[in-house]
């Protein structure tokens, strides 16, 4: 992003951004606070991150929970970019809130329904019955897939965020 446009404040009603050949359609006026939405953003992709080198090292319970979370922030910077509350944790009451804004999100709806079972379960061992914990509860592959569903979830906030960002409107 150019310093330029740090600041930028962006109106957008009823447009077509095209991008890599998809269409993102935002179908209300929207005000896009840029600053806070890549914000938000940036601490979606260190999560991100850091949930891959959790699922390397075999710590695959955290793995999934900041699988959750990163995709928790990527939404959440969509919204509050927008100005539109995002409080809580329930990553289906976000996304529905976020593709209002941005229709493409429509296309994550299994990933937002997997991750969401990855809040509570990967870090409390009351979550579970009888003597299983979390950590012996969550494999490589439940790893592996949380993180790519975030990942997508990710990546696609950023395809609808960036260019209202990057061009100044």
């Amino acid at each position: 992003m150019r310093s330029d446009h740090a600041a930028c404040l962006c109106l957008v009603k009823a447009i077509v951004i095209l991008m890599r050949g998809r269409k993102y359609y935002w179908e209300k006026t929207v005000l896009i606070d840029c600053p806070e939405a890549l914000r938000w953003l940036r601490q979606a992709r260190y999560t991100l991150g850091s949930a891959r080198v959790d699922a390397e090292a075999g710590f695959y319970a955290w793995a999934c929970f900041k699988a959750h979370q990163a995709a928790e922030f990527a939404l959440k910077g969509l919204l509050r970019g927008a100005g539109v509350e995002s409080f809580g944790h329930d990553l289906l009451k976000l996304w529905r809130r976020s593709r209002e804004l941005c229709k493409v999100l429509e296309a994550v709806y299994e990933c937002v329904v997997l991750l969401n079972k990855m809040y509570i379960p990967p870090r409390y061992p009351d979550a579970w019955s009888g003597d299983a914990v979390p950590f012996e509860s969550y494999t490589r592959r439940d790893a592996d897939e949380a993180i790519g569903c975030a990942e997508r979830i990710v990546s696609e906030v950023e395809d609808c965020v960036k260019p209202l960002c990057s061009t100044g409107g």
